[in-house]
């Protein structure tokens, strides 16, 4: 159970709150002090009579405002998010303190180094990071952040050493300790080459002079990085070939040509043959070649080209429905 008291600043108010537990035989579990004016308490879960009477009490406290019940404790939401944001990181982070030694490791350090974070806690990062003295860099009251090239089982890494300093009173810094990160330059070098893969510089090429027309061609800049299907709906001479050339230029798959078909001409049976992946039934079933009916979007799938369709709208039933699900279930293209 957890309560937030709204109060006044006042000296002894804190002590008097504490009094009131202690009084009932209420083991404090923690409490955090807002400088803003409010103290949240954490306590077992109690009796509704005693909780009703504890509330009452605590409302005639001089210099308390209101007492009310929250979810959680503000350091316990801040642990959290600092925990998950941890978790999601994919690269390595380690928390140091002043000597050197582990004090908190996300999953993908502890995969990096193969232990555990228990067996991480208090470890020497000097084993686990050999080609850079962190604890020499401490002792120098390092004041910006340090990059270094190291070498962490076979593999290269930039570590990021940033210091983590406490404000005093008096506007003094006090060095805690370090947070490190091993960025892999594999993965950085994958990542600039997909960035440089893209041109966003012919959506440059579009006059857009309305607000829609602008917001149309906002939305295909950041759409068209994604992996997904894009719908462009337009008038005949609206520009929607070279939207879609642009957001091709944009894409991933920009350094591939990209694959056009009209959808509108498909015959019932041409459709489902070439967009389903089935054999033609005109084959014998007992021929055990591929016949030439199979599915282009395997192909597309597997070299992982783009794909251009125009007149969707004048598609038949058939073929439309094909081709909705082919593009919500990839599975169906092999």
């Amino acid at each position: 159970m957890r309560l937030e008291v709204f109060c006044e600043d006042r000296l002894g108010l804190t002590r008097e709150l504490l009094d009131l537990l202690v009084l009932r035989g209420i083991d404090l579990r923690g409490i955090d002090i807002d400088p803003i004016g409010r103290i949240y308490l954490n306590f077992a879960e109690l009796e509704f009579a005693t909780f009703s009477s504890l509330m009452a009490e605590i409302r005639r406290i001089a210099g308390v405002t209101d007492v009310r019940t929250v979810p959680w404790m503000p350091s316990e939401r801040e642990h959290l998010a600092l925990s998950a944001l941890l978790v999601a990181m994919p690269e390595p982070v380690l928390s140091l303190d002043t000597k050197g030694r582990v004090e908190l490791a996300n999953p993908a350090s502890c995969l990096l180094f193969g232990q555990s974070q228990a067996k991480l806690r208090n470890h020497p990062v000097a084993q686990l990071i050999a080609d850079f003295n962190v604890q020499r860099w401490l002792e120098s009251s390092p004041q910006e952040t340090h990059a270094e090239h190291v070498v962490v089982n076979g593999q290269n890494y930039l570590l990021e050493v940033t210091p983590v300093y406490l404000e005093g009173e008096h506007n003094e810094r006090v060095l805690t300790g370090a947070v490190a990160m091993l960025r892999s330059t594999v993965r950085m070098g994958r990542q600039l080459q997909t960035m440089t893969s893209q041109d966003t510089s012919a959506f440059s090429q579009i006059l857009a002079v309305g607000p829609k027309m602008r917001h149309v061609v906002e939305q295909a800049r950041k759409l068209a990085m994604l992996s997904a299907p894009l719908l462009i709906v337009g008038d005949t001479g609206t520009g929607k070939d070279l939207l879609a050339h642009a957001c091709h230029l944009a894409s991933p798959r920009a350094g591939k040509p990209i694959w056009r078909s009209t959808v509108a001409p498909f015959p019932r049976t041409r459709s489902r043959a070439s967009c389903l992946a089935t054999r033609c039934r005109a084959r014998r079933a007992s021929s055990s070649k591929p016949t030439a009916a199979r599915c282009c979007w395997m192909k597309l799938a597997r070299c992982r080209r783009g794909c251009r369709l125009s007149c969707c709208a004048f598609s038949t039933t058939a073929p439309s429905a094909a081709l909705v699900r082919i593009m919500k279930c990839t599975s169906m293209c092999g």
